[in-house]
Protein backbone atom coordinates (compact mmCIF):
# COMPACT_ATOMS: atom_id res chain seq x y z
CA UNK A 1 0.00 0.00 0.00
CA UNK A 2 3.15 2.54 0.71
CA UNK A 3 2.84 5.89 2.09
CA UNK A 4 0.28 8.99 1.13
CA UNK A 5 1.91 11.34 -1.10
CA UNK A 6 0.68 14.82 -0.01
CA UNK A 7 0.82 17.89 -2.13
CA UNK A 8 1.83 21.28 -0.16
CA UNK A 9 -1.44 22.89 -1.64
CA UNK A 10 -2.81 19.71 0.06
CA UNK A 11 -0.87 20.33 3.37
CA UNK A 12 -2.29 24.11 3.37
CA UNK A 13 -5.69 23.31 2.73
CA UNK A 14 -5.82 20.70 5.76
CA UNK A 15 -4.31 23.38 7.92
CA UNK A 16 -6.32 26.25 7.06
CA UNK A 17 -9.61 23.84 7.62
CA UNK A 18 -8.08 22.75 11.06
CA UNK A 19 -6.40 26.28 11.90
CA UNK A 20 -8.43 26.74 15.09
CA UNK A 21 -7.66 23.70 16.66
CA UNK A 22 -3.88 24.20 15.68
CA UNK A 23 -3.47 27.55 17.41
CA UNK A 24 -4.77 26.50 20.43
CA UNK A 25 -1.66 24.33 21.07
CA UNK A 26 -0.11 27.30 21.08
CA UNK A 27 -2.68 29.37 23.59
CA UNK A 28 -2.33 26.24 26.15
CA UNK A 29 0.99 26.05 26.34
CA UNK A 30 1.94 26.80 30.06
CA UNK A 31 -2.03 25.61 31.39
CA UNK A 32 -0.89 22.67 33.74
CA UNK A 33 -4.39 21.23 32.92
CA UNK A 34 -2.52 20.25 30.00
CA UNK A 35 0.85 19.89 31.19
CA UNK A 36 1.86 16.34 29.63
CA UNK A 37 0.01 17.40 26.39
CA UNK A 38 2.27 20.61 26.21
CA UNK A 39 5.18 18.82 27.07
CA UNK A 40 4.81 16.66 24.38
CA UNK A 41 3.85 19.82 21.30
CA UNK A 42 7.02 21.60 23.21
CA UNK A 43 9.20 18.89 22.32
CA UNK A 44 8.00 18.63 18.86
CA UNK A 45 8.30 22.88 18.32
CA UNK A 46 11.76 22.38 19.50
CA UNK A 47 12.61 19.31 16.95
CA UNK A 48 11.11 21.38 14.04
CA UNK A 49 12.78 24.24 14.84
CA UNK A 50 15.44 22.16 14.82
CA UNK A 51 15.28 20.70 11.36
CA UNK A 52 13.87 24.22 9.78
CA UNK A 53 17.21 25.57 10.31
CA UNK A 54 19.53 22.54 9.83
CA UNK A 55 17.60 22.03 6.36
CA UNK A 56 16.29 25.17 5.47
CA UNK A 57 13.20 24.24 5.33
CA UNK A 58 9.64 25.09 6.29
CA UNK A 59 7.27 23.38 8.28
CA UNK A 60 3.12 23.26 8.73
CA UNK A 61 1.08 21.42 11.03
CA UNK A 62 -0.26 17.60 10.03
CA UNK A 63 -1.84 16.74 13.36
CA UNK A 64 -1.54 17.49 17.09
CA UNK A 65 2.03 16.16 17.13
CA UNK A 66 2.84 15.89 13.46
CA UNK A 67 4.40 18.36 11.07
CA UNK A 68 4.93 18.63 6.94
CA UNK A 69 8.35 19.50 6.00
CA UNK A 70 8.69 21.44 2.71
CA UNK A 71 10.88 23.38 0.26
CA UNK A 72 8.97 26.48 -1.11
CA UNK A 73 8.01 26.35 -4.69
CA UNK A 74 7.97 22.16 -4.54
CA UNK A 75 4.56 20.38 -5.50
CA UNK A 76 5.26 17.95 -3.08
CA UNK A 77 5.68 17.92 0.54
CA UNK A 78 8.78 15.64 1.70
CA UNK A 79 7.06 13.66 4.55
CA UNK A 80 6.50 14.85 8.31
CA UNK A 81 8.13 14.85 11.87
CA UNK A 82 6.71 14.04 14.84
CA UNK A 83 6.80 13.53 18.66
CA UNK A 84 5.15 11.18 20.57
CA UNK A 85 3.72 7.41 20.99
CA UNK A 86 4.11 5.89 17.26
CA UNK A 87 3.94 2.09 18.42
CA UNK A 88 0.82 0.39 17.36
CA UNK A 89 0.76 -3.12 19.32
CA UNK A 90 1.79 -1.81 22.60
CA UNK A 91 1.75 1.75 24.48
CA UNK A 92 5.77 2.42 24.62
CA UNK A 93 7.94 5.95 25.33
CA UNK A 94 7.29 9.16 23.40
CA UNK A 95 10.00 9.46 20.95
CA UNK A 96 10.91 11.43 17.65
CA UNK A 97 9.84 10.09 14.54
CA UNK A 98 10.54 11.23 10.56
CA UNK A 99 7.78 9.67 8.08
CA UNK A 100 9.41 9.36 4.38
CA UNK A 101 8.71 7.36 1.40
CA UNK A 102 12.42 6.69 1.23
CA UNK A 103 12.20 4.44 4.87
CA UNK A 104 11.18 0.64 5.18
CA UNK A 105 11.00 -0.15 8.88
CA UNK A 106 10.42 -3.93 8.39
CA UNK A 107 9.32 -4.10 12.02
CA UNK A 108 5.87 -2.89 10.60
CA UNK A 109 3.65 -4.37 7.60
CA UNK A 110 3.44 -1.51 4.67
CA UNK A 111 -0.29 -0.73 5.43
CA UNK A 112 0.35 1.71 7.77
CA UNK A 113 2.61 4.73 8.10
CA UNK A 114 4.82 3.46 10.07
CA UNK A 115 6.73 1.16 7.68
CA UNK A 116 8.03 4.61 6.45
CA UNK A 117 8.99 5.57 9.92
CA UNK A 118 12.05 6.29 11.86
CA UNK A 119 12.43 6.67 15.55
CA UNK A 120 14.62 7.87 18.64
CA UNK A 121 14.47 8.96 21.40
CA UNK A 122 17.03 11.02 20.75
CA UNK A 123 16.33 14.32 19.19
CA UNK A 124 19.73 14.62 17.81
CA UNK A 125 19.42 11.26 16.02
CA UNK A 126 16.52 11.86 14.81
CA UNK A 127 17.68 14.90 13.23
CA UNK A 128 20.21 12.54 11.43
CA UNK A 129 17.22 10.53 10.37
CA UNK A 130 15.66 13.55 8.59
CA UNK A 131 18.28 14.65 6.85
CA UNK A 132 19.38 11.34 5.75
CA UNK A 133 15.65 10.79 4.54
CA UNK A 134 13.95 13.42 3.86
CA UNK A 135 14.01 13.98 -0.10
CA UNK A 136 12.41 16.88 -2.96
CA UNK A 137 10.23 14.60 -5.18
CA UNK A 138 11.39 13.97 -8.93
CA UNK A 139 9.30 14.96 -11.54
CA UNK A 140 9.29 11.19 -12.49
CA UNK A 141 8.09 10.96 -8.96
CA UNK A 142 5.56 13.39 -8.99
CA UNK A 143 3.93 11.75 -11.81
CA UNK A 144 3.39 8.47 -10.29
CA UNK A 145 2.17 9.81 -6.82
CA UNK A 146 -0.61 11.76 -8.74
CA UNK A 147 -1.62 9.11 -11.36
CA UNK A 148 -4.29 7.67 -9.41
CA UNK A 149 -6.86 10.62 -10.16
CA UNK A 150 -6.34 10.85 -14.24
CA UNK A 151 -5.82 6.86 -14.17
CA UNK A 152 -9.60 6.23 -12.65
CA UNK A 153 -10.87 8.67 -15.26
CA UNK A 154 -8.90 7.40 -18.12
CA UNK A 155 -10.34 3.66 -17.01
CA UNK A 156 -14.04 4.97 -17.15
CA UNK A 157 -13.55 6.19 -20.25
CA UNK A 158 -12.49 3.03 -22.00
CA UNK A 159 -14.65 1.11 -19.73
CA UNK A 160 -17.55 3.20 -21.44
CA UNK A 161 -16.52 3.18 -25.06
CA UNK A 162 -16.38 -0.99 -24.49
CA UNK A 163 -19.87 -0.89 -23.12
CA UNK A 164 -21.43 1.25 -25.56
CA UNK A 165 -19.72 -1.28 -28.26
CA UNK A 166 -21.00 -4.11 -26.86
CA UNK A 167 -24.42 -2.98 -26.78
CA UNK A 168 -24.36 -2.14 -30.39
CA UNK A 169 -23.48 -5.58 -31.53
CA UNK A 170 -25.75 -7.13 -28.90
CA UNK A 171 -28.80 -4.66 -30.51
CA UNK A 172 -27.90 -6.45 -33.62
CA UNK A 173 -27.97 -10.00 -32.28
CA UNK A 174 -24.42 -10.98 -32.30
CA UNK A 175 -22.33 -12.87 -29.74
CA UNK A 176 -20.62 -10.14 -27.10
CA UNK A 177 -18.47 -12.77 -25.86
CA UNK A 178 -14.51 -11.75 -25.38
CA UNK A 179 -13.23 -15.74 -25.98
CA UNK A 180 -13.81 -18.92 -27.57
CA UNK A 181 -15.78 -20.24 -30.72
CA UNK A 182 -18.64 -17.33 -29.91
CA UNK A 183 -16.08 -14.46 -30.38
CA UNK A 184 -14.76 -15.75 -33.74
CA UNK A 185 -18.15 -17.02 -35.00
CA UNK A 186 -19.04 -13.16 -34.31
CA UNK A 187 -16.13 -11.51 -35.84
CA UNK A 188 -16.44 -13.69 -38.94
CA UNK A 189 -20.50 -12.15 -39.12
CA UNK A 190 -19.20 -8.83 -38.73
CA UNK A 191 -17.01 -8.98 -41.02
CA UNK A 192 -19.15 -10.50 -43.86
CA UNK A 193 -21.74 -8.01 -42.99
CA UNK A 194 -19.54 -5.02 -42.82
CA UNK A 195 -18.55 -5.76 -46.70
CA UNK A 196 -22.30 -6.06 -47.40
CA UNK A 197 -22.82 -2.23 -46.07
CA UNK A 198 -19.57 -1.32 -47.94
CA UNK A 199 -20.97 -2.82 -51.55
CA UNK A 200 -24.50 -0.37 -50.95
CA UNK A 201 -26.51 -3.26 -49.40
CA UNK A 202 -29.32 -1.84 -47.64
CA UNK A 203 -30.95 -4.37 -45.19
CA UNK A 204 -35.25 -4.59 -45.65
CA UNK A 205 -35.17 -4.44 -41.58
CA UNK A 206 -35.07 -0.60 -41.39
CA UNK A 207 -34.65 -0.76 -37.85
CA UNK A 208 -32.10 -3.35 -37.97
CA UNK A 209 -30.31 -1.34 -40.47
CA UNK A 210 -30.00 1.68 -38.46
CA UNK A 211 -28.52 -0.83 -35.70
CA UNK A 212 -25.96 -2.52 -38.35
CA UNK A 213 -24.76 1.10 -38.86
CA UNK A 214 -24.44 2.49 -35.93
CA UNK A 215 -22.22 -0.54 -34.43
CA UNK A 216 -19.94 -0.08 -37.38
CA UNK A 217 -19.84 3.29 -36.21
CA UNK A 218 -18.61 2.77 -32.77
CA UNK A 219 -16.45 -0.27 -33.04
CA UNK A 220 -14.39 2.45 -35.22
CA UNK A 221 -14.77 4.99 -32.95
CA UNK A 222 -13.72 2.00 -30.48
CA UNK A 223 -10.05 1.91 -32.25
CA UNK A 224 -9.42 5.29 -31.67
CA UNK A 225 -9.21 4.82 -28.16
CA UNK A 226 -6.28 2.48 -27.56
CA UNK A 227 -6.00 0.04 -24.74
CA UNK A 228 -2.34 1.59 -24.43
CA UNK A 229 -2.88 5.25 -23.26
CA UNK A 230 0.88 7.25 -22.88
CA UNK A 231 -0.05 10.63 -21.24
CA UNK A 232 2.42 13.72 -20.57
CA UNK A 233 2.77 15.10 -16.82
CA UNK A 234 3.25 18.65 -17.24
CA UNK A 235 4.33 20.18 -14.00
CA UNK A 236 5.29 24.35 -14.07
CA UNK A 237 7.40 25.62 -11.87
CA UNK A 238 10.51 28.46 -10.57
CA UNK A 239 14.13 27.67 -11.83
CA UNK A 240 16.95 30.60 -11.04
CA UNK A 241 13.80 32.52 -10.81
CA UNK A 242 12.59 31.71 -14.30
CA UNK A 243 9.39 29.93 -14.64
CA UNK A 244 10.14 26.64 -16.76
CA UNK A 245 7.83 23.46 -17.91
CA UNK A 246 8.36 20.09 -16.63
CA UNK A 247 7.14 17.03 -18.50
CA UNK A 248 7.67 13.66 -18.38
CA UNK A 249 6.23 11.03 -20.69
CA UNK A 250 3.73 8.26 -19.14
CA UNK A 251 4.02 5.20 -21.35
CA UNK A 252 0.59 3.55 -20.53
CA UNK A 253 -1.53 5.81 -17.55
CA UNK A 254 -3.95 2.55 -17.13
CA UNK A 255 -0.60 0.10 -16.07
CA UNK A 256 -0.29 -0.16 -13.01
CA UNK A 257 3.43 0.21 -13.01
CA UNK A 258 3.17 3.45 -14.63
CA UNK A 259 6.83 3.59 -16.69
CA UNK A 260 7.96 6.99 -17.32
CA UNK A 261 9.27 6.63 -20.95
CA UNK A 262 11.16 10.66 -21.61
CA UNK A 263 11.65 13.64 -18.98
CA UNK A 264 12.05 16.95 -20.60
CA UNK A 265 12.40 20.98 -19.43
CA UNK A 266 11.25 23.40 -21.49
CA UNK A 267 11.64 27.34 -21.63
CA UNK A 268 8.22 29.19 -21.22
CA UNK A 269 8.57 30.10 -24.80
CA UNK A 270 9.78 26.72 -25.99
CA UNK A 271 6.96 24.39 -25.06
CA UNK A 272 5.44 22.69 -27.81
CA UNK A 273 2.22 24.16 -28.93
CA UNK A 274 -0.27 20.92 -28.31
CA UNK A 275 1.03 20.67 -24.59
CA UNK A 276 0.39 24.90 -24.37
CA UNK A 277 -3.20 24.41 -25.52
CA UNK A 278 -4.45 21.71 -23.45
CA UNK A 279 -3.10 23.14 -20.40
CA UNK A 280 -4.59 26.35 -21.78
CA UNK A 281 -8.27 24.47 -22.06
CA UNK A 282 -7.83 22.76 -18.07
CA UNK A 283 -7.03 26.12 -16.59
CA UNK A 284 -10.08 27.22 -16.62
CA UNK A 285 -11.18 24.09 -14.85
CA UNK A 286 -10.88 23.45 -11.26
CA UNK A 287 -8.91 20.90 -9.47
CA UNK A 288 -9.25 17.46 -10.01
CA UNK A 289 -11.46 18.28 -13.37
CA UNK A 290 -10.98 15.52 -16.36
CA UNK A 291 -11.62 16.49 -19.88
CA UNK A 292 -11.99 13.62 -22.28
CA UNK A 293 -9.56 13.86 -25.35
CA UNK A 294 -7.64 17.14 -23.05
CA UNK A 295 -6.49 15.36 -19.47
CA UNK A 296 -6.93 15.93 -15.77
CA UNK A 297 -5.94 18.68 -14.07
CA UNK A 298 -4.24 18.45 -10.69
CA UNK A 299 -3.99 21.99 -10.02
CA UNK A 300 -2.95 25.05 -11.35
CA UNK A 301 0.41 24.54 -12.70
CA UNK A 302 -0.21 20.97 -12.55
CA UNK A 303 -2.32 18.86 -15.64
CA UNK A 304 -2.07 15.24 -16.51
CA UNK A 305 -2.18 15.61 -20.76
CA UNK A 306 -3.26 13.20 -23.51
CA UNK A 307 -0.80 12.65 -25.80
Amino acid sequence: MGINHTTLAQAKEHYELHKERFDKLDSRLGDDYYKEANSRYTALRDFASVVRKEMRVHTIPRTDNTMHIYRKGELMVMGYIGYGDFATSVHGDDKYIVCARGIQNMKYCDSGDQHNMRMSVNMDTAVKHVKRSLQSYSIQECAKALVGGVKNSVQHVLHDKKKQCDDAVAAVGLDTSPYGDAKKASQRLMAEIRSMVQAGHTFNDKELDADIRAMFTLTEDRKLFSEVVPMNFVHVNERYGQQVVNCARIKDVTNYLCEIDTVQTFAMDKVPEDVEHKCAALSICEDGHFVEGVGHRVNDHTFYLYV
